[in-house]
């Protein structure tokens, strides 16, 4: 593989496959089913054995986009928590996802713009540190069985996300967030 294919390389792929180990490791199905795919359609693009998909990358207009977050919101209020609305749900987000990560990179990339990097690169070691710290507490809550003293994430969220309103917010935000980061402000 040529140094001029990495040019574009992202170090969120070696999150992506952190992660997908990780829960593999952990045995959580739907986290391995979210981070396993993406992780793999990134890597076949990062290595160039991406000969399939759409010649760029999909472009989705506000409305569409707004629909699946409030409808996504709705279910979520009106759904049993961990039922199999909120399956649906989940599973409705990964042909989403792939489709959005699912084309053809240029055989050759542009070396990125400096705040391009400096941002990918802040965000990466902000993921890494929040997902470091979050395994050390998920450790530490299983070796002392001991959750107050190492609080995992869904153990902090759990009280929020059993209510409705606070199941449809999160989803909202979620959602709201990724669209916001995917460039539609710019739109």
């Amino acid at each position: 593989m040529k140094l001029q294919a990495l040019r574009g390389f992202n170090p969120w792929v070696l999150i992506f496959v952190g992660m997908s180990l990780f829960h593999l490791w952990r045995g959580s199905l739907e986290d391995i089913l979210i981070f396993g795919i993406a992780a793999i359609v990134i890597l076949t693009q990062v290595f160039g054995l991406t000969t399939v998909g759409f010649k760029q990358q999909p472009k989705f207009g506000v409305i569409p986009i707004w629909s699946v977050v409030i409808i996504s919101g709705l279910v979520m209020f009106f759904a049993e928590r961990h039922g199999a609305w909120n399956w649906f749900v989940m599973l409705m987000f990964i042909p989403i996802g792939i489709a959005l990560i699912f084309y053809r990179d240029a055989p050759t990339q542009e070396v990125p713009k400096f705040q391009v990097l400096r941002s990918r690169w802040v965000w990466a070691i902000w993921a890494l540190g929040f997902g470091l710290t979050e395994m050390v507490a998920y450790l530490g809550s299983k070796i002392y069985d001991d959750l107050e003293t190492f609080p995992t994430i869904s153990s902090l969220m759990d009280p929020v996300i059993d209510t409705p309103i606070g199941r449809a917010a999160f989803v909202i935000f979620w959602l709201a967030s990724g669209a916001y980061l995917f460039g539609l402000r710019r739109r």
